[in-house]
């Protein structure tokens, strides 16, 4: 569904897997003159359901949900939805401050990027912009994390040298995921996931998983 001619009538999706969110970002919405959440999804496989039955105007997810399959999660989610319906802006809100992977976020080309530790109004006035401007735009945690990246020489810009496959396996071995688990989800083997998590630890001067852990623990990857 192509976006609507003016403010009204403005379907809208909401995927996040805490349904407390869910429901607290759609009251939110629902207020709006116009504007109605006609579906929420817990996953990205109920997500991409949701707007197969429900089209919709705006799109508003959650960038790591729980899942078991690679489509349904992070980046990949996000390529999967732009490649299905092209014409739909995706609203992305966060827990994530890691710069590398927010960078590759707004280079995808998503419609705005929103940090979940911003006030839910933040991330309406977001959504409301987004269905008139170009994106992506950024809420002001994410604005200034970004800037501050794009001037930084050391420290957390050392997620700039990883490729965003190695950042998306670093990402999962952060949540908990072991490398074979990893290689199920993204369809690789566990060969190449176990060459591109010790890519990255190269890249990041970094030694041992504990190492690793507590890095992407820091940097916000989780």
């Amino acid at each position: 569904m192509s976006k609507p001619p003016s403010d009204q009538d403005v379907r809208i999706i909401v995927a996040d897997d805490h349904p407390v969110v869910s429901l607290a970002l759609a009251d939110s919405l629902n207020e709006i003159p116009g504007f109605s959440v006609v579906a929420t999804a817990r996953s990205g496989l109920e997500l991409i359901t949701a707007i197969q039955k429900h089209p919709c105007h705006l799109i508003v997810t959650d960038f790591s949900m729980q899942s078991e399959s690679a489509d349904e999660d992070g980046l990949r989610l996000i390529e999967r939805l732009q490649r299905m319906f092209p014409q739909i802006p995706i609203v992305v809100f966060t827990m994530l401050t890691n710069s590398g992977i927010l960078n590759q976020l707004r280079q995808v080309g998503v419609a705005g990027i929103v940090s979940k530790e911003e006030p839910i109004d933040d991330l309406v006035a977001i959504c409301v912009r987004a269905l008139t401007e170009k994106g992506p735009i950024l809420s002001t945690s994410i604005g200034k994390r970004l800037s501050h990246n794009d001037v930084t020489m050391g420290g957390s810009n050392r997620t700039k040298g990883l490729s965003p496959k190695e950042l998306e396996v670093v990402r999962l071995f952060a949540l908990g995921l072991s490398v074979t688990e990893i290689a199920r989800r993204l369809h690789r083997s566990v060969a190449t996931i176990g060459t591109q998590k010790q890519s990255a630890m190269r890249k990041l001067n970094i030694e041992t998983n504990a190492e690793l852990l507590r890095y992407a623990d820091e940097q916000g990857f989780s």
